[in-house]
This record gives C-alpha cells, structure tokens and sequence, in this order.
C-alpha cells in the first residue's frame, strides 16, 4: 500500500526542480496539495456479526398458554369415535387425519384411506408435513393410547383443532371402513407455522414418553397395586370430576392428590414440586389422565405413567375403593341387612342390663358439652362426642366390631349418630330410645359433669366416607327446626305451600296398605321400605337439591333414611317427628294407600 509521506515526497522534488529552472519557486497552495494527496482506501474485513441464540424449549409460561387453551377450548375431551371420523370423512372439507403408528405397523397392516403416517415418536420433527395450525385434524393408532398423547401434542405445539380417535386400527378396519394398503407417501406442506420452542419441548418428551411404563406411559392396574404398596413415594394423581370422586370413590394412595383435567393448567400449583417425582395419574378410563401424563412431560417431569383402563379397569381388576358411594353402599347394606328392631334400644332395663356384663357396650352420648355440664351423664357412659362433630373425632371410638350404644336428650339425634357411625363401618350400634331425662327421672345412675373421652385409634374408617359423613352430619345439624326434625303443624303447612315438596315414605307394604298415608293432594309420594333403601337407589328422587320429607310409623327409620339421604348428597331432607302416628294424632288426613 502507497503511503501519504511518499506522494509528498515527489510533490516536494518537483518543486525544486522548477525552482532550479525559473528562479524562485512559488509556495505551494494547500488546496492544490489536498488535490494531489490521494488516500488509498483500506479495505477492512467486515466486524463480525453477533450470533442469535440458540432456541430453548418452552417454559411454563408458554405452555400454560397452548395447553390451557386446549382445556379451556375441548369438547368431549378431544375424542371422536368410528361414527364421527366416517361422517366427518365425507364432508367437502374432511379432517387431516394422522397414523401415529410405526412405519412397520402401517406397512403390515395398511392405513386408514386419507392418512398420513408420522410415527409417535417423530411428529415434532415432521412439522413440514402438517397443515395449518387451525385445520382440523384427527389422531388414531393401533389402540387410541398414542393417539391422545399425539392429539395433547400437538395442541402443545399450537395446533388448535385436534382430536383423537378412540376406536383401534383393527376394529377399525374389522368393522369394513375404509383401508388402503401399505404406507401413505409423505407430501410436504409447510403450511404449520410453529413456535420453535414449543416444537422443541414436544420433541424432547415424545421421545421421552416413548420409553416410559411399559411403554408410552402405560402402566398396568397390577402393577400399579404394587407400587402403591412397595413405594411410599409413589404420588398418584385423579383427574377426574369431583362428582365422579365422590359417586365412585378413589385409589387410595399416602399421595393421593385430585386435580380435575378442566383446571390441570389453573392448579398447577398444586402439582409435586419434584419434577423427578414417581408419578401415576388416572381418570375413568384413561384418555384424560393420558392427556395430563403428556401435559407434565412436557412440563419437564420424567417419571410419569397413567393406568391403563383408568379407574373402570382398577375396580374390575378386583384392587380396593376409598371413599365413593360404593363404600356407602356396602357399609349401609350391611347395617340394613343385620339390623334388629332397626337397631333401637326401646327400654332403659335392657341397657342397664347390658352395662353391668363383663363387656359392656361402648356407650356413647352425643349430646352438646353444655348439656352435659348442666344435667350430667349415664353413669358408665364411654365417651362424649358432640353429634355435629362425631365424624371429626373417629379417632376417639373403639373397634368396628365394638357394640356401642349412642344416646341423647330424647332419642332423635342418637339415631343419626347410629346411623352414621354404621356408614362409616361400624357393625354393631344401637340408639337408645330413651331419653337422658326420662333415664334420669327413672332414678337410673347419673354421674355429674363428662364423661373422660380419650384417643383410641382403635379403627381406621374410610376417609372419604368419614368426609361425606361428616357433611351430611354438618348440614343435618341446621335442617328443619333442628336436627333434621319436621312437626306435623310444619308438613301440613308445607304441603299447601310447597307443590314441589317430594315426601317419601319408607314403612312396609303392608303398613301402608293397612293405615294409609299422609293426605297429600297432587304431592309427590315415593314409597322405599327402610329394609329395600339402599338396593332401591333408583327410586330416589333424581334432584339432590329437590325439598324431601321423609317419614315412618314412629320417626325412627325416616331419621335413618333421612341421614342416609344426606351422606350421598341430598342436600334438603327432614324427618316427620312422631311419624304416621304423629300425623294421625295431630288430626291431619290420611288418605287410603293406591299401590301403583
């Protein structure tokens, strides 16, 4: 490169040149020196430019997003069945259907017409295969399993219209749908334009799921008892409603944990906080709680399965039911079953009799502790536990095959409690028909103050039932006038008033036949026998909320009927006081039973 110094070097010689040839030399303009001074340009390689960083897989924020969408958006949990696809398969514009078998299971068995073929494992590395992130689009696979962790997949990439086919490829193609052979040839489309972190998160955990359980995710019911049994750590997760929990019970587990799929995303917070955690989640069958499996994979957690079969499967396998309408359903046919005099003590001599034996009964009185402060107790008495909070404090009550007796101030709420603490599997309690006045005025023992009441554990009851008992005991205690109680003067009343009121009526056939029944006009009138009331759940009325009375002879099997009602739900049920019999002395109308 020509350097500035040389250039003015020769302007410089030239001047003396001129100077020795004519004279004096002229000085030299500056303009003409910044003409003549040229600066070669110094071509510099270009300053490197910043590399933009790599792209990470989504976090939580959106994927909260994508998948709380899907939630939020799904209709039928995202499952179409054979009917649907076929029809659907017809129309103008059909679905974009995908076979998310393996390239050997299409190619030995054929493919549904129309499909393309994207194994599991590499759907989010095909996205150039895919349509538009609004095109309606349909899953399937050999059995539906992969199916709905390929349709949660998508909808995790941003796909907005995705379903998965619950019917098998073969009973698809048994059932003579359509079938073409061998593999679909892959056509590219780019037409998906996908968040690259979101591909980037559905990439690492479909790869994932695939190894996981006995293979993608699948774990079995026996294999799930053993684990519950041999791993304390284990967390088990229930997806489903809470009406289904509380109609079908639940797998009892030490990490039992309920989150319903509707609000999987919104509760995150009350996912475990170890992402590396043995994790199980189930729903009924098993296509929600593969959908949320596939949502914490992609959360970051490892070790997820989901039960194949879901809950259904777990019942018909035979394995034990916590809590649900099931547990209730056994402990109150067995009571019903077993039960003599409908499990009433009508005289003090016999209770007497029974407390002076080398094993006398495990007395109970759930009265208010203010009522004991001021009139005392049956001498003899076990225990106090106020009726309202009985369930609370289970851990104060003997053995399940303990004979206990419960009692009150006049009978009414003893036979809740009896009835309760059968609910709750009990097998041998009886009220005492006799009030704590009548006992004490009859000269019987009393002893002032409480009885000492001490901590047993001596049986561990269902958790699930003790809570529905619990709630039945807790709006019991504010139904009526109190505790549940209905007069005649209010029934009458109630009756004119209230169209809508549903009575029930749980005495005998022949009771009815041979008394009638309370007058009712245009009244809704259900007759369940006491003995039938559990295997006659069909006849009670549908509408938990509905206003219900129930009554009897005397009042005390509508008292039982009445708390039975309420520890399945029913939310508004009273017991006539004094029954028929009360009624009829009240001067109310009868009306001639008409058997239907």
């Amino acid at each position: 490169m020509k350097k500035v110094y040389f250039v003015l070097t020769l302007v410089i010689l030239a001047s003396m040149v001129l100077s020795a040839c004519g004279g004096q030399a002229k000085p030299v303009v500056e303009e003409t020196t910044q003409e003549a001074v040229v600066e070669e340009v110094v071509e510099e390689e270009p300053a490197p430019t910043e590399a933009p960083p790599p792209v990470v897989a989504a976090g939580a924020e959106e994927l909260d997003a994508v998948f709380g969408a899907m939630l939020a958006s799904m209709s039928g949990y995202n499952a179409i069945q054979a009917d649907g696809l076929l029809e659907e398969m017809a129309a103008d514009v059909p679905p974009f259907i995908i076979d998310v078998r393996t390239v050997d299971e299409v190619s030995g068995s054929g493919h549904i017409e129309g499909a393309v073929n994207i194994p599991l494992n590499e759907l989010a590395e095909h996205i150039d295969l895919l349509p538009s992130l609004d095109t309606p689009i349909v899953t399937y696979c050999a059995g539906g399993w992969r199916a709905t962790i390929a349709m949660t997949a998508l909808h995790g990439m941003g796909f907005e219209n995705v379903r998965a086919l619950k019917v098998g490829f073969a009973d698809w193609k048994d059932a003579g749908n359509p079938v073409a052979e061998g593999v679909p040839e892959a056509v590219a489309l780019n037409a998906a334009v996908v968040d690259e972190s979101l591909r980037l998160a559905a990439d690492a955990y479909l790869v994932g799921i695939k190894e996981h359980g006995t293979k993608f995710g699948i774990i079995s019911a026996d294999d799930l008892n053993l684990a519950i049994g041999d791993n304390p750590d284990l967390i088990v997760i229930d997806v489903r409603r809470q009406e289904e929990v509380d109609e079908q019970g639940y797998i009892e587990a030490s990490n039992w944990i309920h989150i319903p799929l509707e609000s999987f995303v919104d509760s995150r917070a009350d996912w475990p906080a170890d992402l590396e955690a043995p994790i199980t989640v189930y729903c009924g069958s098993g296509h929600r709680s593969t959908m949320a499996m596939t949502i914490l994979f992609a959360y970051g957690y490892s070790d997820v399965t989901s039960l194949v079969g879901g809950f259904g499967g777990w019942v018909g396998a035979g394995f034990p039911v916590a809590g649900g309408m099931g547990a209730l359903d056994t402990n109150y046919s067995t009571m019903l079953e077993n039960m003599v005099g409908y499990n009433a003590i009508k005289s003090a001599d016999v209770l007497l009799a029974e407390m002076i034996e080398d094993q006398p009964p495990f007395v109970l009185d759930v009265r208010s502790a203010d009522e004991l402060a001021s009139s005392g107790y049956i001498e003899g008495a076990s225990a106090n536990i106020p009726l309202d909070v009985l369930a609370q404090n289970v851990d104060k009550l003997p053995a399940f095959d303990t004979p206990i007796v419960t009692y009150c101030s006049g009978g009414w709420r003893a036979t809740i409690a009896m009835t309760a603490l059968h609910a709750m599997g009990w097998t041998d309690v009886r009220a005492l028909k006799v009030g704590f006045g009548d006992w004490a005025e009859a000269g019987n023992p009393v002893m002032e103050g409480a009885p000492e009441t001490v901590v047993l554990n001596a049986a561990q009851p269902d958790a699930g039932v003790v809570a529905k008992v619990d709630a039945a005991l807790t709006a019991v205690k504010g139904l009526g006038t109190k505790w549940g109680i209905m007069s005649a003067d209010a029934l009458n009343t109630a009756l004119v008033e209230k169209p809508d009121m549903i009575l029930v009526d749980v005495r005998k056939q022949s009771e009815l036949e041979e008394n009638g029944v309370v007058g009712v006009v245009d009244q809704q009138l259900i007759n369940v026998p006491l003995e039938d009331f559990i295997v006659s759940k069909d006849l009670w009325p549908a509408d938990k909320d509905a206003e219900i009375v129930v009554y009897c002879g005397s009042g005390h099997r509508s008292t039982m009927a009445m708390e039975i009602l309420l520890s399945y739900g029913y939310s508004n049920v009273t017991s006539l006081s004094g029954g028929f019999g009360g009624w009829v002395e009240a001067g109310y109308p009868v009306v001639e039973y008409a058997a239907p």
